[in-house]
Parts: C-alpha cells; sequence; structure tokens
C-alpha cells in the first residue's frame, strides 16, 4: 500500500503522520503507534494493539465469563475481534469492527445494550437478540470492547460482574 506521501523531520525527530493515512488506519489523538525496523531496514510504523499485549489474559477472562455466565464472548481491540469463546472462531476472530455502530455509543459510558439489529459487531448477520458492549479504557481512551451476546436481558448481578472484570481488563493495560 504505497501512498508516495512524503514528510520532513523536525528538529525533535517528530514526523506527521498525514491525515489521510490517520483516517484510514483510525488512528486517533492519543492512539499508541509501534515502530519498528524490518529485515529490509525499513522503518515501518503500526497502529499498536494494547489488548495484544494481554492476550493471555483476556482469553482467561473470556473463558471465565463464558464458564460463569454460559454466554458467548468476543474480545476485540478498537479495530478487530481478537478473542471468541461459545461461537465459532472462523466467524469471528480477525473480523472488523462495523464502526458507528457499537463503538461510537460507548463514549462515557460503563455499557451499551443493542437490541434487535440486524448487523452490530460485523459484517454478519447477527443471530442474537442484544448486544452488550462493555468498553476496555486505557489511560482514558478506549482500547478495546467485551462484547456480550444474549437472547435475553442480562441480570443486573451479571452485568456488575461483568464491569469488575472489565475493570480489571483495562487495569491490565497500565502495566
Amino acid at each position: 500500500m504505497g501512498c508516495g506521501m512524503v514528510r520532513k523531520v523536525d528538529e525533535l525527530g517528530r514526523v506527521v503522520i498525514p491525515k489521510e493515512m490517520r483516517r484510514v488506519l483510525n488512528i486517533k489523538t492519543g492512539s499508541s503507534i509501534e515502530m519498528f525496523i524490518n529485515d529490509d531496514n525499513q522503518v515501518v510504523l503500526k497502529k499498536f494493539s494494547e489488548l495484544s499485549n494481554i492476550l493471555y489474559f483476556a482469553e482467561n477472562l473470556s473463558e471465565v465469563i463464558f464458564d460463569t455466565f454460559n454466554l458467548p464472548v468476543l474480545i476485540s481491540d478498537d479495530e478487530q475481534v481478537l478473542i471468541c469463546k461459545g461461537l465459532s472462531k472462523k466467524d469471528y476472530i480477525g473480523k472488523k469492527l462495523i464502526k458507528n455502530k457499537n463503538t461510537e455509543k460507548t463514549k462515557n459510558k460503563e455499557y451499551v445494550l443493542e437490541e434487535d439489529k440486524e448487523e452490530i459487531l460485523i459484517d454478519t448477520k447477527n443471530q442474537f437478540k442484544y448486544v452488550y458492549t462493555f468498553p476496555v479504557i486505557s489511560e482514558g481512551f478506549e482500547s478495546g470492547y467485551i462484547f456480550l451476546l444474549s437472547n435475553s436481558y442480562l441480570d443486573e448481578s451479571v452485568i456488575k460482574n461483568i464491569l469488575v472484570l472489565k475493570k480489571f481488563l483495562s487495569n491490565l493495560l497500565k502495566f
């Protein structure tokens, strides 16, 4: 994907990532960027997924949720599904989230409940009546999401437990 854009390095070693590239890569103010040098001695910039650093813990958390509440669970970074428990992995893992359908509504909320939507998470037919979206916050930004899928309303005690687990996952991102 060559864009042909050239930028100068300033006296502090900074380079501005053009707005067009930030939009395509969904890089917002506060997003983390991973930098490395590849085998061809090229500098590579890549959007960093904080959740990918704690995937082992997130996987265990999804198992706890599924085993305790018998609810299908998806955990994603801010772009794609990383973990799937209780559903077909091939249908969900690596699938891009549909923007502005679920994640934009979570700003400053503990969780969001969506119901009776055709396509709510990814570009596939939703087989569940309710999708609960719990944003995982790191340093004030939404780094990912825990999605619970259900055909009935969740009991308030289940929601409170998921909020505790979400807080645990958010705290892991600080290290």
